[in-house]
């Protein structure tokens, strides 16, 4: 018998309400062997530049290998190849090319070893840096919340980059807001490029799409004051209707501005709540009418982590996309929000640096499922020691965020014994910010998990379905971070004390649930709370197999049976 460990879950539901919820998993056969490597992996960055005319004040291309094997690299822009080398286990090289301009960027690991790859950029003194995205994650669709280019906001360039990243040609267009017709069209041929910008223009969100369904690559880059931001464009399948934030900071120098950016990419109306920090009540409660966005800023407040989730209308394949954008001091930055699908045991990152003049950086690591009693978080930098640069445990809604003096180095890895979240925040000169939000394995071509289906329980939101009645209604999902699918899953049993029985009939079946980057499965459970109770534990029991017939129990096979 293979056991995975368990894990308790510990949250506060509503004010006077706390809940624990036990999930792991005990598999009843053995697992299977390694697999293969792929045969090639290609990460993207719509375009290079390194022109002093434009600004550009150095762009630097970082390449981790996360593997304990060499891998062989090459660089090219477009066809062109520009650089090959060979890169040792776990080394990183920077390559850059002076007074350069150039795109799309595709760096390729020739053997299948994967990958961490990231961008540096300093323009005019300001520093921006966005990580490469994958060739498997490529899609025809893809989302912005906004897009401003008002000269009247220091809005000095917005360009919406678009790469045809097809073997075919394809007729691309660009919706702007509510309205039905495209702000512009396009037709590109294989390989081709284009930069649009749209003067004067201010709204969200903003859709790219291939009407063909051809393959494309898109970034947004923005010029506020001198200040550069890149952000790459969200795919249309990694759409979620939750997303997280490590942080939010609207003191100090980030008082000119911390909007969390909400869109709604539906042809209905959504409503969506936003929580940051501890607590059972959400800052604020939105109703969006299709193809609308919300930019709501809460002045004197700093906490984290923050989670958007949409709370009505979702129900039926919704979706949202959320960012949030920040104005520190003269500088301007953008990240998107993080679902589900984007956290794991495991969130790389090419480079960290403490001691290049001016840089001073922090790694954010949050516990983002208020539900949960704790996660043990380590973070490794360019090291193939068993021992971190730090350790930490991080609470359930909490975060850590440690910083390493004189350490300039990578690939940087952060290990945690459950689910969490990271980013990197580097403040440059003192002027400049940015955030990089770590990959997850899936994203870096690394294998994932287990060879088993390794399912996550995670805590959604919850709400009196009749308050009168005392029916408490929970909503979970249920990921799947093995390499392995979880067939014919189910929830089969749901304990409680303090008299806090299920109302919900049982077995849930939750079908299918197939490996991240998939959404994983939604359901809820609703309880019954006596009069006068205000906490209570609960224990959820489930089973699942995998394609050869092997049976997992979560969290384990209770004696009495199921």
């Amino acid at each position: 018998m293979k056991k995975l460990s368990a894990r308790t879950l510990t949250f506060k539901l509503l004010p006077l309400v706390i809940f624990t919820v036990l999930l792991g998993a005990a598999a009843l056969a053995g697992s299977a062997g390694a697999q293969g490597v792929p045969a090639s992996k290609t990460y993207y960055f719509t375009w290079y530049d390194s022109t002093p005319a434009d600004g550009m004040q150095g762009d630097w291309i970082i390449i981790g290998n996360l593997e304990n094997s060499s891998a062989n690299v090459q660089v090219f822009f477009g066809d062109q190849e520009r650089k090959q080398f060979n890169l040792g286990p776990l080394a990183r090289q920077v390559v850059s090319w002076p007074n350069t301009m150039g795109g799309p960027v595709k760096v390729v690991s020739t053997g299948g070893q994967a990958l961490i790859v990231t961008q540096r950029v300093i323009h005019n003194g300001y520093f921006n840096e966005v990580a490469a995205i994958m060739g498997s994650s490529l899609d025809s669709s893809y989302y912005f919340t906004w897009y401003d280019f008002t000269p009247q906001d220091s809005m000095n360039g917005n360009w919406v980059l678009i790469a045809n990243e097809d073997t075919q040609a394809a007729a691309v267009n660009v919706y702007i807001g509510s309205s039905p017709a495209p702000a512009r069209s396009f037709n590109l041929a294989p390989g081709q490029f284009v930069t649009p910008q749209f003067p004067r223009r201010m709204g969200g969100p903003v859709h790219v799409e291939s009407a063909g369904g051809q393959k494309l690559l898109v970034s947004q880059r923005v010029l506020y004051k001198n200040s550069f931001n890149e952000v790459m464009g969200f795919p249309e399948s990694s759409l979620d209707s939750v997303y997280y934030f490590d942080w939010y900071d609207m003191t100090s120098d980030f008082s000119a501005g911390n909007w969390v950016l909400v869109s709604n990419p539906n042809n209905a109306s959504v409503q969506a709540q936003v929580y940051i920090g501890g607590g059972a009540n959400p800052r604020g409660t939105y109703t969006l009418g299709p193809h609308q966005t919300v930019t709501p800023t809460y002045p004197g407040l700093m906490n984290g982590p923050v989670r958007v989730i949409c709370t009505s209308g979702c129900s039926a394949g919704g979706r949202l996309i959320v960012s949030q954008r920040m104005l520190y001091k003269n500088s301007f930055e953008e990240v998107q929000g993080t679902p589900p699908a984007g956290m794991d045991t495991e969130m790389d990152f090419g480079w960290y640096d403490e001691q290049s003049p001016g840089m001073k950086s922090w790694q954010l690591i949050s516990n983002p499922d208020p539900t949960s009693p704790g996660a043990a978080a380590s973070v490794y930098i360019n090291s193939t020691s068993p021992n971190p640069i730090y350790s930490a445990a991080v609470p359930g809604g909490g975060r850590v965020t440690p910083q390493f003096p004189g350490v300039m180095n990578g690939p940087v890895n952060v290990m945690g014994s459950g689910v969490l979240l990271a980013s990197q925040r580097v403040l440059y000169n003192s002027t400049s910010f940015n955030e990089l939000v770590g990959l997850p394995r899936y994203a870096t071509g690394q294998q994932i998990g287990a060879m088993m289906p390794d399912l996550q329980l995670l805590y959604m939101n919850a709400e009196w379905a009749d308050s009168t009645s005392r029916q408490l209604t929970v909503e979970f999902r249920i990921m799947n971070y093995g390499q392995k699918e979880a067939l014919s899953a189910s929830v089969d049993r749901v304990d409680a004390d303090n008299g806090v029985t299920a109302a919900t009939p049982l077995p849930v079946s939750l079908g299918d649930i197939e490996t991240v980057p998939s959404h994983g499965v939604t359901f809820s459970i609703t309880y019954h709370i006596p009069p006068g109770v205000q906490s209570f534990h609960t224990t959820l029991y489930g089973h699942c197999q995998d394609s050869s017939g092997t049976t997992y129990y979560y969290p384990s096979k209770p004696a009495s049976g199921l």
